[in-house]
């Protein structure tokens, strides 16, 4: 073996001298080194395996010796022995970080040969700093190769991974444009020209057209998709998709729901407002999710003129901001002064009595119920409440009897309403019983049976709900994702229907005749109850309503 080398070396010596380059027995170590890099970068991996060879035999406690070995690896990966090269490699124990750059990126080129994902994911722990320039050509080129590989939705999981983010826009950018999505690869090319302004004349630009029609229109997604809030985001984020997704399914024309991450952060909120406000084919924006990110979105979305719902925002304060900056809005403290006006004018009853526990949502609708009862001429003659937990009510149910209501209100669970509705038969005090969403659940039926039937009360989000609209969304939620939907999700569900109700009653929607539109927008009725875009200071009887007939719970009209 050794005379092999010797020989070989020699050989390259002659070579060297030949090309200008010269060596001999009187060579420093980093000179051969040296010369091994450069073959090994030459595409001669034959020579430059013998030059790492001989430096090492001349100084193998050199504090380049690591490096050297590394070398070695890669001459043997590039004549096609990877198992010599993992050999040498596992050997190569390093904490210099140029060192262990340069051996994570031999062991991602392995790693593609069997997988795409597990090279990528070594791909992440290398620095481009830390290498130079051949190397780092090799890791870029690597990274696009293997992006190439994975399935579209992988893609964008990768953007945030240390240098990645330019080669996953420009991928997606690609891929995009070759099976004719012209809104989403005009979005990335966007994104591309915005973040990395030469790349496109360094990297190439895909031929697509890019004419603004009415066809190529789109609502942007703007949420933080990785990062924090993500947790939360992804739920919403997969609400408005099934919105989007069922829409499609219908329409023959539909507008694309594209995504954009604001990873948690407010100043990349910012540019992508920036971004979407400035590309005419967006013409509404779902999103942000937190109450001070739409204020803080509000203002650059307002001077676009471009429609903003925040299907989560909280805060009476973006209310205030008023057309087109909108907040998804879920009814819930009317629902008492809904079913006081559905039994007073709908009914025709006049005399209630309230059971109640003393919680603050309960006494709460207690109070309103008795408000709108006697606002409409009505009297509330007994009110009696209990502490959570209680299943013995004798004493209220006797309480409210003297006074012989003509019916009942009560905001209960359905837990309880299955336990107070026998015992009031029991206690013969058999009259209406009116409730509130707590009752819109499938125990109603299982143990409540004929002590619930007639019953009248309001429907909300619940995944156990029976109101068509809510039961529908769960079913296909779940068969959409194989999860449970959260309320969120159904949130991002119900602010994606109003947009596209406000959508698709234009002939040619703009952003101005969207927002007009969400603007004058009546209560819609969605997955998650009655909702309605800003503060909602009305009550009203317009509420989605159940009754339990013949052992069945169905909608009133």
């Amino acid at each position: 073996m050794k005379l092999l080398l010797s020989i070989l070396l020699i050989v390259a010596f002659i070579l060297f001298t030949a090309c200008g380059e010269t060596i001999n027995e009187d060579s420093l170590v980093s000179e051969i080194a040296a010369m091994a890099e450069r073959k090994l970068e030459d595409n001669d991996p034959e020579e430059a395996l013998v030059l790492f060879q001989s430096a090492l035999e001349k100084d193998s406690q050199n504090p380049e010796s690591v490096i050297w070995n590394i070398g070695r690896a890669e001459c043997y990966f590039e004549l096609g022995q990877k198992d010599q090269a993992l050999s040498i490699l596992s050997q190569a124990i390093t904490t210099n970080q140029v060192q262990a750059s340069r051996k994570l990126l031999l062991i991602a080129r392995i790693e593609a040969f069997s997988s795409p994902v597990t090279a990528l994911n070594s791909l992440t722990s290398v620095s481009l700093e830390n290498l130079n320039e051949y190397h780092s050509d090799i890791a870029i080129a690597l990274c696009r190769e293997q992006l190439e590989k994975i399935q579209i939705a992988t893609v964008p999981s990768y953007r945030q991974q240390t240098w990645f983010e330019l080669f996953v826009l420009l991928e997606l950018e690609q891929r995009y444009a070759a099976i004719g999505d012209i809104a989403k690869a005009t979005l990335y090319g966007a994104e591309i020209d915005r973040l990395f302004p030469n790349a496109h004349n360094t990297w190439g630009k895909p031929d697509y057209q890019t004419e603004d029609t009415g066809s190529d229109s789109w609502v942007a997604l703007l949420l933080p998709l990785t990062g924090e809030g993500s947790e939360y985001a992804v739920q919403v984020a997969n609400g408005a998709h099934l919105a989007f997704n069922q829409f499609e399914e219908m329409h023959s024309v539909a507008p694309k729901l594209v995504d954009f991450d604001t990873q948690g952060d407010q100043e990349r909120l910012l540019e992508l407002i920036q971004s979407l406000s400035e590309n005419p084919s967006c013409l509404a924006i779902l999103g942000p999710l937190t109450s001070s990110s739409t204020m803080a979105a509000a203002n650059p979305a307002k001077a676009a003129n471009i429609p903003l719902i925040s299907p989560t925002a909280t805060s009476s304060d973006v209310d205030r901001i008023g057309a087109p900056v909108f907040r998804l809005v879920v009814s819930e403290g009317n629902q008492a002064a809904a079913i006081a006006e559905y039994a007073v004018r709908e009914a025709g009853l006049s005399r209630f009595a309230v059971i109640y526990p003393h919680t603050a949502q309960a006494t709460g609708e207690a109070e309103q119920f008795r408000a709108i009862v006697e606002r409409m001429g009505g009297t509330v003659i007994a009110s009696q409440g209990y502490q959570p937990g209680d299943t013995d009510f004798k004493e209220q149910i006797n309480s409210v009897k003297y006074y012989s209501p003509e019916a009942i209100f009560l905001p209960v669970s359905a837990w309880d309403a299955v336990q107070i509705a026998p015992q009031l038969r029991f206690y013969r005090l058999e009259v209406p019983l009116f409730g509130t969403s707590g009752w819109d659940d499938d125990m109603l039926l299982r143990h409540g049976g004929e002590y619930v039937e007639g019953a009248v009360f309001t429907a909300a989000f619940g995944l156990n709900s029976l109101h068509p609209t809510t039961a529908r969304f769960v079913y296909t939620y779940n068969r959409a994702f194989g999860s449970e939907p959260t309320t969120i999700a159904a949130q991002g569900f119900d602010a994606a229907g109003m947009l596209l109700d406000a959508w698709q009653t234009l002939t040619n929607p703009t952003r101005s005749r969207i927002a007009r539109k969400l603007s004058s927008m009546p209560p819609y009725y969605g997955a998650t109850g009655r909702c309605v875009l800003g503060s909602d200071t009305e009550t009203r009887s317009s509420w989605p309503m159940m009754t339990v007939n013949d052992g069945e719970i169905i909608g009133i009209d």
